[in-house]
């Protein structure tokens, strides 16, 4: 693979010295996509991503980092897309993830976070007005209804189902209770801004401490509440209550409480139910067992909302020690 990548990337970029080039395999969590980095004779290096067609989005990889360009939003530069054999060759903005500094020092950390929380504002500024309507359709679909209900039964089909020690036809009337619909409805409500899908700590490359985004294939409208919970109630990392108040506090300045923090809470609601779905099928069904050492401190952000907001009462003591077997 390593020859033939090397080749392709000399077909693909003529005007690039080759001739000492070597081929490395990159391992990037849960993705389905390939990555390689080719360093070069000169202490330069650039990145290959290699996709299949399996999962729509991945082919939206392109059209997505054009969007974010034109809106001044950091990401890595692409410098070839071969679209037939699926292969895209994009800069090589390092090894460094915002993840990498879960323990420094508060200060210093908090500062890293503001930073991606004031780069996320040049996406999340962008909405259907403000878009093209050519990158609108070049983008996934938007959050909407059958989007917030598939990532709902994705935690049923996929966490609940595999862990709970309740009967299938308890986890299947659940899943039918009011507040369930409730919850869609208050994320179906606001106005839809552009937004990253997947705003994580191993989403976040810093290039000289400034925060660069990756894997944003799935972009698309939505909340950008959605996307501060998701940076917020990460489970990769972890904030005590006051420091994740701190971060929601400076995402959200200037702006009324009483009307950001119920969508954002059930935002964070509704993005730790998807990713506790998300980690139980790549752990238990396709064998990335990694991604099982997340579930304790997903589940532990996810009771604290629950026991803290009257959003999915039902649903609290299905989570329970008791109620749940690993």
């Amino acid at each position: 693979m390593s020859d033939d990548l090397i080749k392709a990337t000399a077909k693909a970029l003529p005007n690039t010295d080759l001739k000492e080039a070597t081929c490395e395999p990159i391992s990037l969590g849960g993705s389905d996509r390939s990555y390689y980095r080719i360093n070069l004779n000169n202490d330069q290096s650039l990145i290959v991503m290699e996709y299949t067609t399996d999962r729509p989005d991945n082919a939206k990889f392109a059209a997505a980092t054009n969007t974010l360009k034109r809106l001044g939003v950091a990401t890595p530069e692409i410098l070839s897309h071969d679209s037939k054999k699926q292969f895209i060759w994009m800069e090589d903005l390092g090894t460094k993830h915002l993840w990498d500094h879960r323990d420094t020092k508060w200060d210093e950390r908090s500062a890293l976070y503001k930073s991606v929380i004031d780069e996320s504002r040049k996406f999340h500024a962008g909405n259907e007005q403000t878009l093209k309507k050519e990158e609108l359709t070049q983008l996934e679909p938007s959050f909407d209804e059958s989007l917030y209900k598939w990532e709902q039964d994705y935690f049923f089909d996929h966490f609940l189902s595999y862990y709970s020690r309740r009967a299938p036809s308890y986890q299947n009337s659940l899943r039918e209770e009011e507040e369930f619909k409730r919850l869609i409805e208050l994320l179906t409500g606001p106005e839809k801004t552009l937004i990253h899908r997947d705003l994580q700590s191993q989403n976040i490359l810093l290039k000289k401490n400034k925060p660069h985004f990756i894997d944003y294939q799935g972009l698309r409208l939505g909340l950008r509440e959605y996307d501060i919970a998701s940076l917020l109630y990460d489970p990769y990392v972890s904030f005590t209550k006051k420091q994740r108040a701190e971060l929601a506090e400076y995402a959200f300045e200037g702006e009324e409480r009483s009307e950001w923090k119920p969508i954002f809470m059930g935002c964070a609601i509704q993005r730790l139910m998807q990713a506790l779905g998300a980690y139980s099928k790549l752990g238990n069904q396709l064998g990335k067992t990694e991604f099982l050492n997340y579930i304790p401190q997903a589940l532990d952000n996810l009771r604290e909302i629950l026991s803290e907001e009257n959003i999915l009462p039902r649903l609290e003591p299905y989570l329970s020690d008791e109620a749940l077997e690993f």
